[in-house]
């Protein structure tokens, strides 16, 4: 099996090489089985090697934001980030972010920034998977499963690389590679950068470190081992929001204009800093015919410190955890199709210390007066265990049923290191006392697929999702939601969609899809507490179309509407959400020209449409934005590459994100015109 599908990529890649852009994806997300995208009954965006190259990415927006309906903000915290995929643009935990097909942080233990754990910068390949993942994946993957490819495969050869990059607002990156074969069973790749950035605006400085090695051994003629280890460390300022739109009118490069943030600068170290490592080893044995089996343990270590900026309080926030995991996953084939089954487990502690690092009075409504010292103080020992099942029939030649499984088992055990059932000074802070919550799911999936012709596919969809409770709603309470018992969210995602190839010349992939999620774990507006709330509708149309025009000329669309509502809610009744664009446009345009052999440019237009500022709608919308870029690489010779970007060509002014809260105006500044330049010398 093993060799087959090498021997099929290998020939996909012969016969495409000199295109300009990928017109025949493959994708291992869904099934953990690299297949060809044309042929997967989903819908699932790709970005190959080439083409993240040449974005040249330094933040997360960078590697995802060219792909439809995929929609990355950068927060105040510079590599902090908010997503939106099928959702309105949020924090909210509907997305499972995984590196090399291993999540990079515990369902229970859920941080909106959690690509930041990734690798991003030095990615391979990114695939994205929209709607509820397949029966392989439980909680968390609800609207969208992430997955980031690190370390690519090693070089039968040795390779050594080296690449530097400078730019605006004092950037600069450095990154080291280094690939070979140690002997005829066994070779290796490892990578390692850092980056720094003294940020356009005030107090929005980054320092930021990545590596990873990968190491391949034939251990037998029927098993194989791949060890992936992938660490990042993220230093970043914070800069605030802007309550003014005039500040980002006049191109202001403050970091806020409230005095309180100024205030808490004196006060706190206003810093976000993300921790991340991780180490696998994933076993393949092929021993029995028709069936592959792959062994997966991990350990994984995630931290994430900050102070919450936006409570009056300004309290600092320690999460660390430790997690133990095992994958076992099991491919077997025959005429009729396959079956994939197996289980997911991992076990994880994690710490939580939320303090009080100053005694202070805030001013303003309901002003408190808080005391310096611990508001929570807790340890959580979490278990999750998940059997599924992924079964292929073949009904036909063209018709394909796929019927999917999958029971998730997911234990909370928490203790308290405070006084059990006690308030902090202010009376605002709970402490509940130690208990135990266990949350179990049953995620049924199913799909049709139609190859009308070997290079048509038809499909429909549909998949079950759900998502639990993070630990950090379940125990870090606010008074009056002492007894507030919280379940889990759920999904149903419906979708149809027509995937096309056209020679090799273009490839057309089209989805619509509805998509209701039940139970949602809100927050009060007046108590700040959380509870389950109603449900919501979304519903869209995505579209990727990439074409070859001409041997020196390519182009890549990217598009999404998508309607985002309340059903029936107390509140809003069936208003359209906010933070919500309903078109998403990433249209970009290749030029290689054959008079300059090895030159490539990109010019990138992005498209996001208005969007409702609250809820309500009493406020209005926020008017949206177009920006354009301009890319380019010039392989000089087989040793020296140069590359560089221009951003914000026009120099836009305008917001990320646009938002009216609790009385007043919030809005994020995206960034002004930059400039990169790089070069990346290989021997």
């Amino acid at each position: 099996m093993k060799k087959v599908t090498l021997s099929l990529s290998l020939l996909a890649a012969s016969l495409l090489a000199d295109s300009i852009v990928d017109l025949n994806p493959v994708s291992v997300t869904a099934t953990g089985v690299e297949e060809s995208v044309l042929e997967q009954p989903l819908s699932i965006a790709t970005k190959d090697e080439d083409e993240i190259k040449l974005d040249q990415v330094i933040f997360q927006k960078d590697l995802l934001n060219s792909l439809s309906g995929v929609r990355i903000e950068q927060t105040g915290s510079v590599i902090g980030h908010m997503t939106s995929i099928r959702m309105p643009m949020g924090t909210g935990p509907y997305y499972l972010f995984m590196q090399d097909g291993i999540p990079v942080q515990s369902s229970g233990f859920f941080n909106h920034n959690g690509l930041a754990y990734t690798t991003f910068e030095s990615a391979t390949s990114v695939e994205v998977l929209k709607g509820a993942g397949t029966a392989l994946y439980g909680s968390d993957a609800v609207a969208a499963v992430v997955n980031v490819k690190s370390a690519k495969m090693p070089s039968k050869t040795k390779e050594v690389s080296v690449k530097a990059m400078a730019g605006s607002y004092g950037y600069g990156s450095v990154g080291l590679e280094m690939s070979d074969t140690i002997d005829e069973k066994s070779a290796y790749r490892a990578n390692a950068s850092y980056m720094h950035s003294d940020g356009w605006r005030e107090h929005t400085k980054t320092d930021r470190g990545e590596a990873n090695i990968r190491y391949d051994r034939e251990l037998s003629s029927d098993t194989d081992l791949k060890v992936i280890f992938n660490a990042s460390k993220t230093v970043a300022e914070q800069a605030d929001s802007f309550s003014d739109e005039k500040y980002i009118e006049d191109g202001s490069t403050l970091a806020s204009d409230d005095p309180a943030y100024y205030t808490a600068l004196e006060k706190s170290d206003v810093r976000r800093k993300f921790d991340y490592a991780r180490v696998s080893a994933e076993f393949t044995n092929y021993t029995f015919n028709d069936l592959e089996m792959t062994f997966t343990p991990y350990v994984r270590y995630n931290r994430n410190r900050y102070v919450a900026t936006w409570e009056a309080n300004l309290p600092s926030n320690d999460n660390e955890i430790y997690t133990a995991g095992f994958l076992q996953r099991n491919v077997y084939t025959q005429d009729w199709g396959r079956v994939i089954f197996g289980f997911d487990s991992e076990y994880t502690e994690s710490s939580e210390k939320y303090t009080q690092d100053f005694d202070i009075t805030t001013t303003g409504w309901n002003p408190k007066t808080y005391v310096a010292g611990p508001l929570y103080d807790y340890d959580v020992t979490y278990i999750a265990v998940a059997p599924y099942i992924h079964t292929e029939y073949d009904i036909t030649k063209a018709l394909r049923l796929t019927a999917g499984l999958r029971y998730d088992y997911n234990h909370y055990k928490y203790d308290n290191n405070l006084e059990d059932n006690s308030y902090d000074a202010s009376g605002v802070y709970f402490r509940p006392a130690d208990r135990s919550d266990t949350f179990t799911h049953w995620s049924p999936k199913l799909s049709l697929s139609y190859m009308a012709t070997k290079d048509l596919n038809l499909y429909a969809r549909y998949a079950n999702g759900f998502r639990v409770p993070q630990a950090s709603r379940l125990y870090s309470v606010k008074a009056g939601y002492e007894d507030i018992n919280l379940d889990s969210e759920k999904s149903n995602t419906y979708e149809v969609g027509m995937k096309k190839n056209f020679g090799a010349k273009s490839f057309v992939e089209l989805a619509a899809y509805y998509m209701t999620v039940k139970d949602t774990i809100t927050k009060d507006k007046t108590l700040g507490g959380y509870k389950n709330g109603g449900e919501s509708i979304h519903k869209g149309v995505e579209a990727t179309l990439a074409t070859d025009i001409t041997k020196e000329v390519a182009t890549k669309l990217a598009y999404s509407y998508s309607i985002h509502n309340y059903n029936n809610d107390p509140d809003y009744g069936d208003n359209e959400i906010a933070q919500a664009p309903r078109t998403l446009l990433n249209a970009r345009l290749f030029y290689r020209p054959n008079a300059v052999h090895g030159l490539t440019i990109m010019g990138e237009m992005q498209y996001t449409s208005k969007w409702w500022m609250e809820d309500t709608h009493e406020e209005g919308e926020y008017r949206g934005y177009t920006i354009g870029n301009l890319k380019a690489d010039y392989i000089v010779n087989k040793n020296i590459t140069l590359f560089g970007k221009v951003t914000n060509i026009t120099d836009k002014r305008y917001a990320t994100a646009a938002k009216y809260a609790y009385g007043s105006y919030s809005y994020t500044p995206g960034d002004p015109r930059s400039f990169y330049a790089g070069l990346s010398y290989k021997w």
